[in-house]
């Protein structure tokens, strides 16, 4: 939490638990003078895809190759996992040591920031098999960890959405079980998720970059209407 916070990012100690969770040994640090001073967490899905996470290092700590040996241990668990497919969301700060790992850019994803209302939670029947084909891998065990929205750091968030169309996006959105100041991430290859989410009255606050190490993966974006976190993907 003190390297979260000291980057200003929206986790609680529930969603450090929750990586942990989902990949214990997916989940790496490094320690200095007592202290977590940088992190990096992979979660694998199957062996179709990996995604890299939590890419932290505390600021008094910079510029000792931290985040280039965990990124390197990170890839080492997913090629062990025999992973074909490495996946992160990037900040412009950490975009050139990801170029020089090989990844590429993918596409751009953005955090949209607004109000939402209160609203009574509805329960939604689970789609696994629009799941899997919007995000191109079977990420069940996600899905029912995080739920449709959750408490933040920062502002609530809501997300992951998939959906058939903007309606059903809008009620899923809606009725997730968070109101007031809300984050909201959005995949650029989906415009009708961005018109969704302006009309709700969001804005974009922040661009990350969608980046890719290994073979692409079939994915339909475009009924992808919330991420689940730049963690998970």
């Amino acid at each position: 939490m003190e390297l979260s916070i000291a980057a200003n990012w929206n986790q609680l100690p529930s969603d450090w638990a929750r990586v942990l969770c989902l990949e214990p040994e997916g989940c790496f640090c490094i320690e200095e003078d007592g202290r977590v001073v940088a992190t990096a967490t992979a979660v694998t899905y199957g062996t179709d895809l990996a995604w890299i996470g939590m890419v932290l290092t505390h600021p008094e700590y910079r510029g000792r190759g931290f985040a280039a040996r965990l990124m390197w241990a990170c890839l080492e668990y997913c090629e062990r996992r025999g992973v074909g497919c490495v996946k992160l969301d990037a900040t412009d700060m950490g975009r050139p040591l990801y170029e020089k790992l090989g990844f590429i850019e993918e596409s751009v994803v953005e955090r949209w920031r607004g109000e939402l209302p209160a609203m009574p939670v509805r329960e939604f029947a689970p789609d696994p098999a629009l799941d899997r084909l919007a995000f191109g891998a079977d990420r069940r065990a996600v899905v029912a960890l995080l739920g449709a929205a959750r408490a933040g750091r920062v502002a609530n968030y809501v997300g992951p959405v998939v959906a058939r169309s903007i309606d059903e996006a809008r009620e899923r959105v809606l009725h997730a079980g968070v109101s007031g100041t809300t984050y909201w991430d959005v995949p650029e290859m989906n415009v009708v998720a961005w018109e969704l989410a302006r009309e709700l009255g969001f804005a974009p606050v922040r661009k990350l970059w969608r980046m890719r190490k290994g073979a692409p993966i079939e994915e339909r974006p475009e009924f992808i209407y919330a991420l689940a976190g730049f963690e998970f993907g």
